[in-house]
């Protein structure tokens, strides 16, 4: 046997049988597991450390040596992650230390309807904002993967795909996708993404921050006022899903506009009954001094739009950024009615669910029914039906609960919407007509979008 090689084995050897040891020696003791004795120690040698099969035997031996005590999970993660195999079926290992959310590498391909139906949508949603007088732009941000694959374990996914079809797309206007401009910022050796996270820096939200301001207000964009807070150490949410919290360094960064002071606070979000939602909060921004934005912005986040908050706020006159993706909800009613300019940002692994699966405009007309014209209205009860004939036209029907009522269930087209008293509006597209079902009490308007 080679010296390396012996070495390797005793090291993972002693690793094995010392750490059952150790926490034996805090005083924690295994109890039976299940009326059955313990698992022993698999045989190790060179060879089967290359084997995946091993893997769960000294699972199952560290599990019954240590009864998962405290620092027995990071223990037997870090045994698994030695050996090459990831302990969460969340977290994907690269090389070079890198590590990816599984969930973005095992996204859907998109055929080429798909792309069309995508397109489709985000046009709807367009045509759906600007018919209330509004401005609406699609922010997506890339998947880690799409931009660093470098370190990507062989196998099959569409996130490359995927990122290639969506960012070809010639419109709709309200799209904005920012694949080029992130490749180009790491090829300049910008520190976009974290290593051991699944997000973007600060450094690769002032990307999408500098596009949208670009699209606002050409020219708008101000790099030089990207300044540096603090160097911290920050936790990646990747090393956390694997029992293993481990940090790396990062730059924090806001940008500072040059005579903008600019003031932030707080403010509890309301549902449709007026009670206070616990799950999401407004953040306020405002400004003294010539914004770069008139007019007061919504922001609709996911994760990501976390670090784009202070790369972008200080460029609206007034703006209120909610991690929210669901414009139907009741919480987010007076901030929808309110808003000059909407920018909603999602990350490129939620695009079936909130693009396709949910339906963006149709989400968008249950926000702003109230402004639109109604072609036919009136009132159905459980058991009663509605049949709507196919069309070409923007045509939406809006449900929503009859007043006294406190909750209902509508169905068409295989998609069942629930109403409650505390979101009780939602809209779905007419487009190739059918038959609309209700449980509970429920009024209904046909509005158009022209």
């Amino acid at each position: 046997m080679k010296r390396v090689e012996a070495w390797i084995l005793a090291t993972v050897f002693v690793a094995l049988i010392s750490i059952p040891v150790i926490v034996f020696a805090t005083g924690t003791r295994p109890e039976p597991n299940q009326n059955r004795p313990p698992t022993p120690l698999p045989d190790i040698t060179v060879e089967g450390l290359l084997d995946r099969e091993l893997t769960p035997q000294i699972d199952a031996y560290l599990e019954d040596a240590l009864i998962i005590a405290p620092g027995a999970v990071a223990a037997q993660a870090l045994t698994d992650v030695a050996l090459g195999d990831s302990p969460s079926e969340e977290v994907t290992l690269g090389t070079n230390g890198w590590l990816y959310y599984t969930f973005s590498l095992s996204r859907p391909c998109l055929s080429p309807d798909d792309v069309d139906d995508f397109a489709d949508t985000l046009a709807r949603a367009e045509r759906v904002v600007e018919a209330t007088g509004r401005t609406l732009i699609v922010a997506i941000a890339p998947d880690k993967a799409t931009i660093i694959p470098d370190f990507l374990p062989d196998g099959d996914t569409c996130v490359n795909e995927v990122a290639d079809l969506v960012g070809t797309l010639d419109g709709p206007d309200a799209l904005l996708t920012v694949w080029d401009e992130m490749r180009t910022a790491r090829a300049n050796d910008r520190p976009i993404y974290f290593r051991l996270d699944t997000h973007w820096t600060n450094e690769g939200a002032a990307v999408m921050a500098a596009a949208v301001v670009e699209i606002l207000s050409p020219n708008g964009w101000n790099a030089d006022a990207v300044q540096k807070i603090a160097t911290v150490d920050h936790e990646g949410d990747l090393t956390a899903m694997l029992g293993l919290p481990a940090t790396e360094p990062t730059d924090e960064l806001e940008t500072v506009l040059p005579g903008i002071e600019i003031t932030r606070e707080i403010r509890p979000l309301l549902t449709a009954t007026g009670a206070e939602y616990d799950k999401v909060v407004a953040v306020d921004f405002s400004i003294a001094g010539d914004p770069v934005v008139p007019g007061h912005t919504l922001v609709m986040h996911d994760s990501y739009g976390w670090a784009l908050t202070p790369m972008l706020a200080p460029y609206f006159e007034t703006a209120a950024f909610i991690a929210e993706s669901d414009p139907s909800v009741g919480h987010m009613r007076d901030d929808l009615a309110s808003a000059e300019i909407i920018v909603f940002e999602i990350v490129q692994r939620s695009l079936h669910e909130i693009i396709f699966d949910r339906d963006l405009a149709a989400a968008f007309v249950a926000a702003y029914a109230d402004e639109f014209d109604v072609l036919d209205e009136g009132t159905r009860e459980t058991g009663e039906r509605l049949e709507l004939t196919a069309t070409d036209e923007d045509l939406y029907v809006v449900v929503q609960l009859a007043p006294g009522t406190d909750g209902a269930e509508v169905a068409y087209n295989d998609v069942t919407e629930v109403l409650t008293s505390d979101s009780p509006t939602a809209a779905y597209r007419v487009a190739e007509g059918g038959t609309m079902f209700f449980a509970g009490l429920v009024d209904y308007r046909l509005v158009s979008i022209g």
